[in-house]
């Protein structure tokens, strides 16, 4: 196996790394997707799911929909109209989720008497890494290689993860295809803040925090279902770059200097379905 090691090469635009462009949206009962099943009678279920289903992107970037996604979920809270944080679920440690399409995890589930009624307007997800599988195009020399870039980017300091400690920035990308496996490893820093269309990060004492727009009413000792949904729909994007025997719509890149520059990679939004 080869291991390049560099810093800050694969490209500039991850801004968006823990979540990308988010939005959120109450969508009532009966919205569809979902973790399936029958809903909790005696406890509200805070879940996590995910859809590739069709979104409606307007940036003319190119993309594709990345595979066996994963990501490390700490925190996830509410924050209502007055401005106070309810918290879902929190952990010391990261506990991983999967956001390829179907899948759904819950989180935790709360009992009655400590869910907090109130009208929410926005929520905060602390989410310390983030992993996926990629197609692209490894150049080496005169040489154009198919094959899959598992990417991992840590976006939170203290991370553990594989045996392995990590802080925000770090990243591991690991190769497999023609020429065999290779590593590329270093640094990439996450910016303090980062804003999109629906969602603004921020890098809060070495913790990646993305809050978003929800519009959720609980009820006192609510029950049943509390579900944040992530769409993956070709949510990796970059800019493709014209140069001899680079493709388009295809992720080339040539370490350890030249990487077609990324735009997004994370979720276009999160919805909100409470039911």
């Amino acid at each position: 196996m080869k291991r390049w090691v560099q810093a800050g090469l694969l490209g500039a635009g991850l801004s968006g790394v823990a979540c990308g462009s988010s939005s959120g949206a109450d969508l009532g009962d009966g919205a569809s997707g979902g973790s399936g099943g029958s809903v909790s009678q005696t406890e509200l279920e805070i879940v996590i799911s995910a859809t590739d289903a069709n979104f409606p992107h307007q940036d003319q970037l190119a993309s594709q929909t990345p595979s066996h996604i994963r990501a490390g979920v700490r925190s996830l809270q509410l924050e209502d109209d007055r401005g106070e944080l309810f918290t879902l679920f929190e952990s010391q440690t990261a506990v991983q989720v999967s956001y390829d399409d179907g899948a759904s995890m819950i989180l935790t589930a709360l009992a009655p008497e400590t869910v907090r009624p109130g009208h929410f307007v926005k929520a905060r997800l602390v989410q310390d890494w983030s992993r996926f599988d990629i197609q692209a195009v490894l150049h080496d020399g005169n040489q154009a290689l198919q094959g899959t870039l598992n990417i991992l980017q840590i976006t939170s300091d203290g991370v553990s993860l594989d045996g392995e400690s990590f802080d925000s920035g770090d990243f591991v990308d690991q190769w497999s295809g023609g020429g065999g496996q290779q590593e590329f490893s270093g640094v990439l820093p996450i910016p303090d803040e980062s804003h999109t269309a629906g969602a603004s990060a921020f890098l809060e004492e070495g913790t990646w925090a993305v809050y978003f727009p929800v519009d959720l009413t609980l009820s006192e000792g609510q029950v049943g279902r509390l579900e944040f949904r992530a769409n993956l729909d070709h949510a990796f994007r970059w800019t493709d770059e014209d140069r001899a025997g680079y493709a388009a719509q295809t992720y080339d890149f040539a370490p350890p200097l030249s990487y077609e520059t990324v735009s997004q990679f994370g979720a276009n939004r999160f919805d909100v379905v409470v039911r």
